[in-house]
């Protein structure tokens, strides 16, 4: 399964799903079993689809040789599922003008196959999933949050979020998921991870993909988060899937930028949980 497999696919799903476009099994991130790493970017969606189609009951995944190092086997007839990643790699150039050597690093795409727990002989070991505590996160935020009836919005220039009051919600829990996205946005700022937010839907066409990309960026980050904390629920993961729809279609031309975004949604929800993280050990 090659990379242009993988984005086709998931546009797909996205396009054909009318509710719940990834179901993320036990409320966890997929990981490796063997040494409680979560995988990142486009790798998350690839495994969590994997895991749904085939019937998986568990989002944990290793390697053949990592199987074996555990003295693990791989069931008769499994296949394994490509995650894919890039390799800081040297080369050497020749310089036509000087023609003196020089070496640079640059990034290789490389492939690993890994197979779920469920296809092995690990099965019934069990894995502890650490559930973060939605309120500990709030209280430790590294961004403003305000409260007002002004609407849920993140504005960078001044560099806090608002938030109507929780009370305005149908549920606690759909006020954490619009938080969360917002929290994403903020990752964006300079100070942070200096993405691109300069977007806007009315704008060139160039504008309007900053635009759907960045929203995509959010609302992945905002997934990623919801699945880590344990907060799930059928009617937002519904909203979830429209909202990923009308957004993406301003980027069907090129569907190799959905690597991209889940690579940045993949920083921002570590840059969150590392912050956020970082703060309550100081405290």
């Amino acid at each position: 399964m090659n990379l242009e497999h993988v984005m086709n696919r998931l546009i797909e799903k996205i396009e054909n799903s009318e509710g719940n476009w990834i179901q993320p099994f036990n409320n966890s991130m997929p990981s490796n079993f063997t040494n409680n790493t979560e995988y990142s970017g486009i790798n998350i969606i690839n495994l969590w689809i994997e895991a749904e189609e085939r019937g998986y009951t568990t989002n944990e995944w290793a390697t053949f040789k990592q199987i074996k190092a555990m003295n693990g086997t791989v069931d008769k007839g499994e296949k394994g599922t490509t995650i894919f990643f890039f390799k800081p790699t040297k080369i050497k150039e020749i310089d036509e003008e000087t023609s003196e050597e020089t070496e640079k690093t640059i990034p290789m795409l490389k492939t690993y196959l890994v197979f779920n727990k469920d296809q092995t002989s690990l099965k019934d070991t069990a894995t502890s999933n650490e559930i973060l505590e939605l309120e500990e996160l709030k209280s430790n935020l590294f961004v403003e949050l305000k409260h007002s009836n002004k609407g849920a919005f993140y504005n960078p220039k001044s560099d806090y979020i608002n938030m109507p009051h929780i009370d305005s919600f149908i549920s606690s829990d759909f006020y954490y998921a619009v938080l969360l996205h917002e929290l994403a946005h903020s990752t964006a700022h300079k100070i942070r991870l200096n993405r691109d937010l300069n977007g806007r839907v009315n704008g060139t066409k160039a504008e309007l993909i900053s635009y759907a990309k960045e929203e995509l960026i959010a609302e992945t980050t905002r997934s990623f988060l919801q699945v880590r904390m344990g907060l799930n629920s059928t009617k937002m993961e519904e909203q979830n899937a429209l909202y990923l729809k009308s957004w993406l279609k301003p980027l069907k031309e090129n569907p190799k930028i959905l690597w991209s975004i889940f690579s940045e949604a993949s920083k921002a929800y570590n840059f969150i949980l590392e912050n956020t993280k970082a703060k309550e050990e100081a405290a």
